[in-house]
């Protein structure tokens, strides 16, 4: 496979990037990562030599972080990707369209099985987190059929922002123009700061576009 070939319609990502998109620290994305001395990858990687993520690594890394987030301990994590990736022979199961209908089950699985009282909590606790929390987040997500993820709307498909590698890169674009929400952003705090009409004047682009740029980027920077 040719450099330019295994970058296309990938999505590619920078450590620090990925680390503003998913709201975690540059170290601890690393640590998950195995990028850090004695860690080892919580996600199977495709372009280590670079030090790049792909969209698939990414979205994979948001639920990580999500059930990060409700204390779900990285064993319990790693057993439920382990179980995910065996039913649905992917390498990146959290993203599978099927997950989001097996998730619970997988976690009750795992429960039955799990003879460590301690680590039954953690994954009886996962199975909360996935049904409660994690199981609403599938609607921002566009599906290839029925397998992973092909586009992420990180404000609801109403939002306009998308992330769809097949577009600049993968990275945070209004999703009727294709002008990145960052250019437009920028654009907005320019010298002394311009105002909404005229950033989309200057852009050609509907005043909605630069009102979504600017709070899906202010929900980063938050």
């Amino acid at each position: 496979m040719s450099i330019q070939s295994k970058y296309i319609g990938v999505g590619l990502y920078s450590i620090p990037q990925a680390a503003r998109l998913l709201g975690v620290r540059s170290r601890l994305l690393r640590y998950w990562i195995g990028e850090v001395s004695g860690a080892d990858s919580i996600i199977k990687r495709q372009l280590t030599d670079e030090h790049l993520l792909t969209f698939a690594e990414l979205m994979e890394l948001h639920f990580i972080k999500m059930f990060r987030d409700k204390d779900v301990s990285l064993p319990a994590i790693r057993k439920a990707a382990s179980e995910a990736a065996r039913r649905f022979g992917s390498d990146y199961p959290f993203t599978v369209r099927r997950f989001d209908t097996d998730g619970t089950s997988i976690f009750a699985t795992l429960t039955s099985k799990e003879t460590q009282r301690e680590l039954v909590e953690e994954l009886r606790h996962g199975q909360f987190v996935f049904r409660k929390l994690i199981k609403p987040f599938f609607k921002k997500m566009d599906y290839c059929g029925t397998a992973e993820i092909e586009r992420f709307w990180p404000m609801k498909k109403t939002g306009r922002v998308v992330l769809d590698p097949a577009r600049r890169f993968g990275q945070p674009i209004d999703s009727g123009t294709g002008v990145p929400t960052e250019t437009i952003f920028n654009a907005i705090n320019a010298g002394d700061g311009q105002d909404v009409p005229t950033v989309a004047k200057w852009f050609d682009i509907p005043v909605e576009a630069v009102k979504a740029a600017i709070r899906f980027e202010r929900s980063l920077a938050s």
